[in-house]
């Protein structure tokens, strides 16, 4: 997966959601932390998207699937 990449959200446990298709904007890394603030758990990819209702977010990149490669 890279910038420019067309993704569709594939999330088998959530069914309803605006989000369906989107294009790839930047990379991120989630580190969660417990409410002391120290790191709980590893780091996870994030993806920055620009879905095709006009939002853009972040979501984990595990929860999306390239269906078209940008060039």
């Amino acid at each position: 997966m890279k910038v420019g990449d067309l993704v569709q959200f594939d999330d088998y446990y959530v069914k309803e959601d605006d989000r369906q298709v989107g294009t790839v904007l930047k990379f991120d890394i989630f580190r969660g932390a417990d409410d002391c603030g120290t790191i709980s758990g590893p780091a996870e990819s994030l993806v920055q998207v620009l879905w095709g209702t006009g939002e853009v977010g972040w979501i984990l990149e595990r929860r999306v699937r390239v269906i078209s490669e940008g060039r």
